[in-house]
């Protein structure tokens, strides 16, 4: 590489945010360069479980299928006492399809995942990856933004220049020290060990689903993994060491009670501080901050790293528009007044899960249980949804129930095309969903610009549909409009025509 080259954009990061980024951006038609320190993936696990969002984001990158293959299903997650006997959970069933049109929820592995991923995005002509490099404090004018990089182990520097940076650098983010971001404690910072082992056989008495284990004693949770893989995390008692109780011999006395050294074999122990935290600010201009760089979440809901594909696939298409001129810079504007709100709130539902976690442990001792169960697995309290930003939002209704939550999708047959989730006839575009030809309804002008955006027009009738998840929309809505990163912009009923609601669409872009 020369001393200089220019990219639509840079990604500083190339975990799985940085690299799910990347290859939205690339799919896009974008050219883009991936910045990492490491020589590799990181070989050990740290994220286990994703979701149906999660997969339909892996789907637009064409890696669906191969995810879906190396994953396993969760069949559920509960919290039980020390006897483990269940407080409260859920169950799923095996073969249970979310109005995502994928599972629920999915344990994986993840070096795996990144190796899918990894490879996707390397066999992409328009990306250039550059591991074992280190990226300076990126600099930036109203034009782009430069970043001088240089080889880990010494050699000479070089710059990259972007109209982009994204810096997906993780929860200690030198980016997002440089730019002089506070980053925020949300109220919950308490030591752990997390312990991977390998089972050397199937051990019945392991259960098929999580467990939030609320032991007086010792409060843990156990995770079982794709295959014989099985998670244990330990929160330490006052006075322990994070380094000391990760050593082996204090590790098996932790894993007693369910597998010793002829059972399993360690893969990692690792001391952490669970922290919930959250960036005041996740733009200055030109860069952006993406998954944990802008907020980070304690384990208890397995919302990390999903949270942070989210950003990508918020902030992806949104960027490709003003970079198309179809939208002013004042799009991006909503890339935190969405996503911040957004996992703010799954961040203190975290928080509030791993507060539950003690106060079930102390109440075996105390008698004192908890007045509400909400944050715990089967608990009312669900995913949140988006709040403002690009949404056509009534006065009577901010949500109308369904606007600003994520779109259903089901498997279709169109035009005598084989049958498929109905995502990958939109490829990442805007769609609008109806049972019936409503395109007369519009203008020609609001016709040319649902095509100037590559918005599609898509009739469902009950024959199209072969499953259920978009029956309920449309039988309640003449159409549902959907948005790329696939949460829904706005319906079409009789109090909102489709006319009302592609002008509100409209007033986002130029």
């Amino acid at each position: 590489m020369g001393n200089s080259e220019r990219f639509d954009a840079v990604i500083i990061g190339y975990g799985p945010v940085g690299a799910t980024m990347a290859g939205l951006l690339a799919c896009r038609g974008w050219s883009v360069a991936v910045i990492d320190r490491l020589p590799d993936i990181y070989p050990l696990p740290r994220a286990v479980r994703l979701d149906g969002e999660t997969m339909r984001v892996f789907d637009e990158l064409g890696i669906g299928d191969q995810v879906d293959a190396d994953s396993e299903r969760a069949l559920g997650a509960e919290f039980v006492d020390a006897t483990g006997k269940r407080i409260q959970g859920i169950d799923l069933q095996e073969d249970y399809v979310d109005p995502s049109g994928w599972a629920h929820s999915k344990m994986f592995y993840q070096p795996q995942l990144e190796r899918t991923l990894r490879d996707n995005i390397e066999a992409r002509a328009n990306v250039t990856v550059l591991i074992s490099h280190e990226a300076a404090v990126p600099q930036q004018t109203d034009d782009g933004v430069s970043v001088d990089v240089t080889p880990v182990g010494g050699g000479e520097s070089f710059t990259l220049e972007a109209d982009y940076l994204i810096a997906a650098d993780g929860a200690a983010s030198p980016v997002r020290k440089a730019l002089g971001f506070s980053f925020q404690s949300l109220g919950y910072d308490c030591d752990w060990v997390v312990v991977d082992v390998d089972l050397k056989r199937e051990i019945p008495s392991l259960g098929p689903i999580t467990q939030q284990i609320c032991d007086p004693k010792r409060r843990a949770t156990y995770v079982p993994n794709v295959g014989l893989k099985r998670r244990w995390e330990f929160q330490l008692l006052p006075g322990e060491d994070k380094v000391e109780m990760a050593k082996e011999e204090n590790v098996w006395k932790m894993l007693a009670p369910w597998v010793g050294p002829e059972d399993a074999d360690i893969e990692r122990s690792a001391g952490y501080q669970f922290h919930a935290a959250h960036a005041d600010q996740w733009r200055d201009r030109r860069i952006f901050l993406a998954g944990d760089a802008a907020h980070q979440t304690p384990p208890f809901l397995g919302e990390g790293m999903v949270a942070g594909v989210r950003d990508a696939a918020n902030l992806a298409w949104k960027l490709d528009m003003v970079k198309r001129g179809l939208a002013s810079e004042a799009l991006l504007e909503t890339y935190q007044r969405e996503r911040g709100p957004h996992a703010h709130d799954l961040v203190d539902h975290a928080v509030e899960t791993g507060k539950l976690i003690d106060a079930c442990a102390e109440a075996q001792v105390t008698g004192n249980w908890p007045e509400s169960y909400d944050a715990m697995y089967g608990g009312s309290r669900g995913l949140p949804h988006l709040h403002g930003g690009v949404l056509a939002l009534s006065e009577e209704d901010p949500t109308d129930g369904l606007t600003g939550y994520q779109a259903p999708q089901a498997m279709v047959k169109i035009d005598g095309a084989d049958p498929a989730l109905l995502d990958r006839h939109v490829a990442g575009a805007f769609f609008i969903v109806s049972t019936e030809d409503l395109s007369s309804e519009l203008s020609e002008g609001q016709k040319d610009f649902l095509d100037r955006i590559g918005a599609k027009l898509i009739v469902l009738d009950q024959d199209a549909r072969l499953t259920s998840q978009m029956d309920l929309h449309l039988a309640l809505h003449k159409a549902v409009i959907v948005r790329p990163d696939r949460y829904i912009f706005g319906l079409v009923n009789d109090k909102c025509t489709l006319s009302d609601q592609v002008n509100k669409l409209m007033s986002n872009f130029n």
